[in-house]
């Protein structure tokens, strides 16, 4: 029964970590900036942090994801496809990028 009990438990907090409020914000900032934007802006954190709570991203007329929480096809597809990622003209900034670690 104490195996049991501790694998209920592990499961508890895990999920109660995953769905945390703060889980999706966090997590998007650690994508974004392995995917090159040091500095994301507070909108596309929360662009990202909507899809992967919802589980869906629109862009150009398309869904990607699967409705559920936590999806990473709709939380890769709103870093990939958001205009902050995609315009030329915040790729001229001198603060926009990362630095090479």
């Amino acid at each position: 029964a104490t195996v049991r009990d501790a694998q209920y438990e592990t499961e508890a907090i895990l999920d109660d970590y995953f769905y945390h409020p703060n889980t999706a914000p966090f997590l998007c900032i650690r994508f974004i900036q392995r995917f090159g934007i040091s500095n994301p802006a507070p909108r596309y954190v929360k662009s990202c942090a909507t899809a992967f709570q919802e589980g869906i991203y629109h862009a150009g007329g398309k869904s990607f994801g699967t409705g559920k929480y936590g999806c990473l096809n709709a939380t890769v597809a709103s870093i990939a496809l958001d205009r902050e990622t995609r315009s030329v003209v915040l790729d001229a900034g001198p603060s926009q990028g990362s630095l090479r670690e």
